[in-house]
């Protein structure tokens, strides 16, 4: 994930375009017992999750943003030979204020007799990046190959040997490497990488007096120099070739940008290293690019504000002759946003794309032409004369290639956060692909390797025997837990004010007692009925078990039972919507007997800042305290500042002329004066600062108290454990201190709460 507040804002605008949705599994009680945990756990003496035990749990080592995505997520990649598997982990060392990531390997024949991993290595990140990503094998299933780094280094492409136990970089290339892929016989690589970072706007000693402002944006005035620099989509990633032996030779991209978002697979190099496909975001487009049924290259089209030279965020895919070590367009088409899966044959013959739009050529019949506007197909590029086969045009994704049978898997999308279990065959006959049934797996294909899970269940890794059905447990990713008493976590359904229903978790508080109301929590912006969450979905802000550890009731607020969000999403309705699901949580909670609604907490976190502030300026309702951490507000400023467009969406149209009175009504900025709660403001790096300052300054004029923390070098999901602390703790005081009147003893905070007292007198005068 970039650190520049551009990116930052990105995602902050397109992250509920892609979330996944929840399952409904139960309906709230309103009288609840003891759960069977609780009195399992009333003989023993066992300490509140904290957030050091958060920070410092052991995960998988996936990016964040894919924590929380599909149940089932098991972070194990196999060696091609099937014969071993690796698993990677990652925990927070709060100490060294570093992520710690380590390589576990399994061998396949001994796993369900004798599960006990062996450790290949370890690295240590101190930036905001993994410091072992994008981990996979060469074909002899004796090297592994990935991108990583250790403190105060920046990111390069390394190979391990099993056979030596030996660590060795393969690249030393001045930028941090973002993506890369290798052939099978690792000698040749392909990479990208950051260009060198911005120079910053200097007005001192032997340089220019002024700078003139052209297409320059606010954040990379603002993030210009950062060590951690991530490119723009205006300056792009850079692309090189190395060869083993040899040096590594910049491939020329031209008029396409290089975009290494996360989710886009940027490149994908064919097992014997000929070819490679690259996925781009064009500079300019074709106009008949528009007739495609595709939403968001419609709107590039009817809505185009870009900077000069900035790329269209929609994908095309370009093929590299690694011997020519020349780009060109494979499709001259836009391909799927983000693009789908890449197949290669083993022997390279073939490419395997799904989510694929054929080209609208002036030689294709209407018919034809009417067809590829409507639909995405899954193809076959043959090599190396480039000849494209169409499969399907059936919404499927690539899965894989099973060569024992010839036959190309593909399985259906994910369904409301559900990875799809349907694997769909075709195979040629006749030189032709048709539907056949998906071959029999045999022996350790069938060994089945996944994460258990569940709202109450920690994280485990499990081995399932293919001929009996036994499981057997390979790893206990926190035993620790233990010792830890845990909130107890229910699925619960409720109807919002509005009258449409919503799916959450509920976090008990440690030690639940029924008939007592408690102080309430409102965390936002998703939940997964099946996931385990510590914190909430994300790494910035929430805090669920600490706070149900401190005797306080919390709720992670998920989507519609009816699966209907996405309608509303990017229109007026949407704050509206969100808001009555806030307001009906409290009622059932507060008619159910179980939380003081005198005494309601909430926080936003990146898009739901924006729902959460319309919630403190438009409802009846009262909160005693909000958070809003690093996300979009909807507001006139934030969009003079960034040129959010979702703002236009959100409010109705332009801040200007015949839709300005919207802007009035709407947007959360204009009705600052409404705020009742103590708001705490949180805010990631010089661009996020920038953005949340219209609130900090607009809420002291007003005289509401307001607090604003601000991390320098934070990303959108905070990395590093330090910064974790700030937030993540910071809330936990913040809501222990405005909900229940309690203040940390340790002396360090002494200054934290004199401001915070500072804030309470100040609502005291007010009164």
């Amino acid at each position: 994930m970039g650190t520049s507040g551009e990116s930052r804002f990105v995602l902050s605008r397109c992250s509920d375009l892609v979330r996944r949705l929840g399952v409904v599994l139960g309906i709230i009680s309103l009288q609840i017992a003891p759960t069977h945990g609780q009195q399992a756990r009333s003989g023993l003496q066992k300490r509140p999750v904290t957030v050091r035990d958060v920070i410092t749990m052991t995960r998988l080592g996936l990016p964040d943003a894919e924590l929380s995505g599909p149940l089932g997520e098991s972070g194990v990649t196999f060696s091609p030979d099937r014969e071993k598997f690796i698993v990677v982990l990652k925990k927070g060392n709060l100490e060294r204020n570093t992520n710690e990531y380590s390589v576990l390997l399994y061998r396949t024949d001994r796993v369900l007799s004798s599960p006990r991993p062996e450790l290949l290595f370890t690295l240590s990140s101190s930036s905001n990046r993994e410091a072992v990503r994008d981990i996979r094998w060469l074909g002899d299933s004796e090297t592994l190959a990935f991108i990583g780094e250790s403190p105060k280094e920046i990111p390069q492409v390394y190979e391990f040997g099993l056979v030596d136990k030996h660590l060795s970089r393969v690249t030393a290339h001045p930028t941090p490497v973002v993506a890369f892929d290798v052939s099978a016989d690792g000698k040749t690589i392909l990479f990208e990488a950051d260009p060198a970072p911005r120079q910053c706007v200097n007005l001192s000693g032997d340089v220019e007096a002024s700078i003139a402002i052209t297409t320059e944006t606010v954040s990379e005035l603002l993030d210009c120099g950062d060590p951690e620099f991530h490119a723009t989509s205006a300056e792009g990633e850079q692309l090189f070739l190395l060869r083993k032996p040899g040096g590594e030779v910049q491939i020329p991209v031209r008029e396409d940008v290089l975009y290494a978002a996360p989710s886009m697979p940027q490149l994908s190099l064919s097992p014997n290293g000929r070819f490679a496909l690259v996925a781009a975001c064009p500079r300019t487009v074709p106009v008949w690019w528009s007739e495609y049924d595709y939403a968001q290259l419609q709107k590039a089209f009817t809505s185009d504000r870009r900077r000069k030279g900035e790329a269209f965020l929609v994908a095309e895919y370009l093929l590299l002759e690694t011997d020519h070590e020349e780009l060109r367009p494979l499709f001259n088409s836009p391909a799927a946003s983000p693009p789908r899966d890449v197949v290669w044959a083993p022997d390279s013959s073939s490419l395997f794309l799904s989510g694929v739009r054929l080209p609208l050529d002036s030689s294709v019949e209407q018919r034809e032409r009417e067809a590829r506007a409507r639909h995405t197909y899954v193809v076959e590029v043959k090599f190396p004369a480039t000849k494209i086969v169409e499969i399907t045009s059936r919404n499927l994704r690539v899965k894989g290639w099973n060569p024992a049978d010839q036959q190309l898997l593909l399985r259906a999308p994910e369904q409301w956060g559900e990875p799809s279990k349907q694997t769909v065959a075709y195979a040629k006959e006749n030189s032709e692909w048709k539907e056949v049934p998906p071959g029999v797996r045999k022996g350790a294909d069938l060994l089945r390797v996944a994460i258990d899970e569940g709202p109450d269940s920690p994280q485990k890794l499990y081995a399932t025997d293919p001929k009996t059905g036994r499981k057997v447990l390979l790893f206990d990713l926190n035993p620790q837990f233990s010792e830890l008493d845990f909130g107890s976590v229910q699925v619960i359904t409720w109807k919002a004010t509005d009258g449409h229903e919503v799916q959450g978790g509920l976090f008990l508080p440690a030690g639940y007692e029924p008939g007592k109301r408690y102080p309430l929590v409102i965390q936002t912006h998703g939940f997964l009925s099946g996931k385990f969450y510590i914190d909430g979905p994300w790494s910035s802000a929430f805090v669920a078990q600490p706070l149900a550890g401190k005797g306080i009731v919390v709720v992670q607020v998920g989507y519609s039972v009816s699966h209907d969000d996405q309608q509303y999403v990017n229109t007026p309705a949407e704050a509206p919507r969100e808001m009555a699901a806030y307001e009906g949580l409290i009622d059932s909670l507060d008619h159910g007997g179980l939380i003081d609604r005198d005494h309601v907490g909430i926080i936003g976190f990146s898009r739901t800042v924006y729902k959460v502030a319309y919630t403190l300026t438009h409802s009846k309702y009262r909160f005693a305290a909000a958070t809003l951490a690093d996300g979009i507000d909807g507001g006139y400023y934030e969009y003079l500042l960034f040129h959010v467009e979702n703002d236009l969406l959100l409010n109705g149209g332009p801040p200007f002329g015949r839709t300005l009175h919207l802007w009035l009504d709407n947007s959360p900025e204009f009705s600052m004066d409404k705020v009742q709660a103590p708001v705490r403001l949180e805010a990631y790096g010089p661009a996020s600062a920038l953005g949340k300052w219209n609130w900090f300054s607009g809420l002291s004029l007003l005289g509401k108290p307001v607090d604003f923390v601000y991390l320098p070098h934070g990303t959108h999901l905070l990395n590093k454990p330090a910064e974790r602390m700030a937030s993540q703790q910071g809330n936990v005081d913040w809501f222990c201190f405005w909900l229940k009147g309690e203040e940390d003893g340790d002396s360090r905070k002494r200054e934290q709460y004199a401001r915070w007292e500072g804030l309470r007198g100040m609502i005291a005068r007010a009164e």
